[in-house]
């Protein structure tokens, strides 16, 4: 009888030392630090490549505005002038971005009289990379504008659009040209035109 006891006692001890053994054995190898890390590493590089890091850019570009049906049927009339604007962003994405700006868009002048032009505007811009160092764009959006006439101060909502590209100079750096409009601004109570922008300037981005 004790000798089936004591043979029962080595069964059931026999796998308790065998884990005790693996267990001690596991304890004595070297613990590989470069394999943990990697396995604990996460890449953050992808969100800096598509600009989602920091995802802002401002900059300002300087030009000239034309308000094409301004001079229709005038001798003595000037329907452009320099313009700027002043503007910044947020990326969703490397391909689209919210973009707000303010536009000086010059001052008009006929007959004695005179109309100082200015928008604030928010736009949806959309852009493609052509090439390493090339991005065009297109965008649209909702502008107020604001039209001090020498006949009645003028203000009012509409839609403006435009058309872009983009150089990379450096890794946050670009220079911008672009032709923009602003349609239906109100020139005096009784006249409106749309207001041409071209202008070349500095885009740079917070990353």
């Amino acid at each position: 009888m004790k000798t089936l006891q004591k043979s029962l006692l080595m069964l059931g001890l026999t796998p308790l030392f065998s884990l005790a053994t693996m267990t001690t054995v596991k304890a004595d190898l070297p613990f590989n630090y470069g394999k943990a890390a990697s396995a604990n590493y996460v890449d953050n590089t992808s969100d800096a490549a598509n600009g989602l890091t920091n995802p802002y850019y401002f900059g300002g570009t300087i030009g000239t505005s034309d308000a094409s049906s301004y001079c229709d049927g005038e001798t003595s009339c000037e329907d452009s002038d320099t313009a700027w604007k002043l503007f910044g962003a947020y990326k969703f994405s490397d391909n689209l971005s919210a973009e707000g700006a303010y536009t000086s868009l010059g001052d008009m002048h006929k007959n004695g009289e005179n109309a100082d032009i200015s928008a604030f505007s928010v736009n949806a811009v959309g852009s493609v990379q052509l090439t390493e160092r090339f991005d065009i764009f297109g965008k649209a959006g909702a502008m107020r504008w604001s039209s001090n006439n020498t006949t009645g101060d003028r203000d009012g909502f509409g839609v403006m659009y435009g058309l872009g590209a983009k150089m990379r100079l450096s890794e946050s750096t670009k220079i911008r040209a672009e032709w923009e409009q602003y349609p239906g601004v109100e020139t005096s109570s009784s006249e409106d035109t749309d207001v041409n922008m071209l202008s070349v300037g500095v885009e740079v981005s917070s990353y």
